[in-house]
């Protein structure tokens, strides 16, 4: 893959757009919005799938048009994981290296991806999304109602399922959170302190975590506090066919 060309391809096409507009006074520059625009719109496949890495919008079941540039100058770009030899995840992240900030690293461990600078140890990499495959004839409500088994032993019966409208998703949003008896006891002993409930794939006061559920997976996403740098709407699971084409499988 000739990547260098092609960036010196499209450098090289955003300064004779810059020169022209300008009657030859302006050139474009690499720090230039048009230069750095130009780059992000690229198409440079993928090594697995073969996708763009330019983050379109069509690569994915759905994004989320609204979610918060972190920076002036960070690009939306595709990334993939491979999860089996004829399956993969992909979804969108913002590369921010233009400005300046050492780029995210994302990898699956034993089902979950985790999120690390690049340099950091792997030891400190950050929990972002857990999968969890569906049985079949199953929910995957009732999938996330199975970890209950890491909860408190006396809240275990004590918790439900519960819909949530707020997240944008692909899938459709859902908690699980304490029955309202249980949710009365927690606050009333917290002293108005956070309190988290229902065991690590439950809910925290000091972070945000949700469920999705799609028809083969339920998927436990852990924001934390701060904008994220991932796009949690354009988790897209991929098949390899027969013929070696990459598709959407959910």
């Amino acid at each position: 893959m000739k990547t260098t060309g092609t960036w010196q391809a499209i450098l090289a096409a955003a300064t004779v757009l810059g020169l022209s507009a300008c009657g030859g006074e302006t050139a474009v520059t690499p720090e230039t919005p048009a230069a750095i625009t130009a780059v992000a719109n690229a198409c440079v496949p993928l090594p697995i799938t073969g996708l763009c890495s330019n983050g379109d919008p069509s690569i994915f079941l759905k994004t989320n048009p609204q979610a918060p540039k972190l920076a002036a100058k960070c690009a939306w770009r595709t990334k993939e994981i491979s999860l089996t030899p004829t399956d993969a995840i992909v979804f969108r992240a913002q590369d921010c290296t233009a400005e300046g900030w050492v780029p995210n690293l994302y990898e699956v461990v034993q089902g979950y991806i985790k999120q690390r600078m690049d340099g950091t140890p792997e030891d400190q990499a950050v929990f972002i999304l857990e999968m969890l495959p569906v049985a079949a004839g199953e929910t995957a409500e009732q999938t996330a109602m199975k970890t209950l088994g890491k909860a408190p032993e006396n809240q275990r019966e004590r918790c439900e399922t519960r819909q949530l409208t707020g997240p944008v998703l692909a899938g459709s949003a859902f908690e699980l959170a304490p029955k309202p008896d249980l949710a009365a006891e927690l606050e009333t002993a917290s002293g108005g302190e956070p309190w988290d409930a229902c065991g690590p794939n439950g809910v925290t006061m000091d972070a945000v975590q949700f469920w999705e559920a799609r028809p083969s997976y339920a998927l436990f996403h852990m924001l934390g506090q701060d904008d994220e740098p991932w796009d949690p709407a354009s988790f897209t699971f991929y098949r390899k066919g027969a013929d070696g084409v990459w598709a959407k499988a959910g």
